[in-house]
């Protein structure tokens, strides 16, 4: 048997053989995880599936990083995996993925708000317009709007510029304006 072999019976699954830690994924995950983990839990409501679903982002992070590096965007790359990997999980736990429903129970407008059922019945259908997003719009909302993430943060975690974060805010409000209607507004900007 050579050395690059695997050394199991037939039909296990080979073992991951330990590399030396690679110190620029290592930054990558440090920089990363704390916003991928909060994206996560937002649309699958639980902070263990969250961690879950990205630690297994890591993992094939780490299986393909040569890939990962010599891409033209890596934190774009990175992003759309974690992306996946999050409707996946969602799917496997029979779950809808991408449903914001509940975050409309925790907005700034309706801790704020003078009538909290009227709130809650514009927030919702907020939620629901969103899902009508692309899903960069969507990302980029949920960031803005949900995390309360500057532009230049949302650009760092997505791969793209800010001038892109602030051009899809803007896109994705006209469409959010265009669905809901001209009068109702995204929770005063919140």
């Amino acid at each position: 048997m050579s050395e690059n072999q695997s050394r199991t019976r037939p039909g296990a699954e080979p073992m991951i053989q330990q590399q030396p830690p690679d110190h620029a994924f290592t930054a990558f995950h440090q920089m990363k995880r704390p916003s991928y983990v909060r994206y996560a839990e937002t649309f699958l409501h639980n902070r263990d599936d969250a961690e879950e679903a990205v630690d297994s982002t890591f993992e094939h992070l780490y299986r393909c990083w040569d890939k990962v590096l010599s891409s033209d965007n890596s934190d774009g790359y990175a992003w759309t995996i974690m992306r996946n990997k999050v409707t996946d999980h969602a799917r496997a736990r029979n779950r809808r993925p991408l449903l914001l429903d509940d975050e409309a129970f925790n907005t700034v407008a309706l801790r704020d708000a003078v009538d909290p059922f009227g709130q809650i019945t514009e927030s919702l259908a907020l939620m629901r317009a969103m899902r009508l997003l692309t899903e960069r719009q969507l990302d980029v909302m949920v960031m803005t709007y949900l995390h309360g993430l500057k532009a230049a943060e949302v650009a760092d975690a997505l791969g793209v510029t800010s001038a892109t974060v602030r051009s899809t805010v803007r896109h994705a409000a006209r469409r959010l304006r265009s669905i809901l209607g001209p009068d109702r507004t995204m929770e005063g900007r919140r």
